[in-house]
């Protein structure tokens, strides 16, 4: 796998790799095999636990009438919408 590195991690690689008189593949393995566990478990995102708001669930088949209503209302707007648009024509 090959990685493009911004200069100052090359810059700072390649001071590693002198000073320590490991090559710059064996440094970033021995790193990445140091540190990644910590910065995987601090980058992750941990699930919520318990309830996201204080509402309470909506009752059963509550849902299901909300979008019948809204299915109506929406018919409607659609009927009235392509009669106010008037008859198409060739000179528009």
């Amino acid at each position: 796998m090959s990685i493009r590195l911004d200069e100052d991690l090359a810059e700072l690689l390649a001071d590693g790799a002198r000073r320590t008189r490991q090559k710059k593949q064996a440094l970033v393995r021995l790193t990445l095999r140091r540190h990644l566990p910590e910065v995987i478990e601090r980058e992750s995102l941990k699930a919520p636990s318990g309830q996201l708001t204080r509402l309470a669930p909506w009752p059963r088949g509550a849902l299901s009438k909300a979008y019948k209503r809204a299915a109506r209302s929406h018919d409607r707007i659609e009927v009235a919408a392509t009669a106010a648009q008037g008859k198409p024509a060739w000179e528009d």
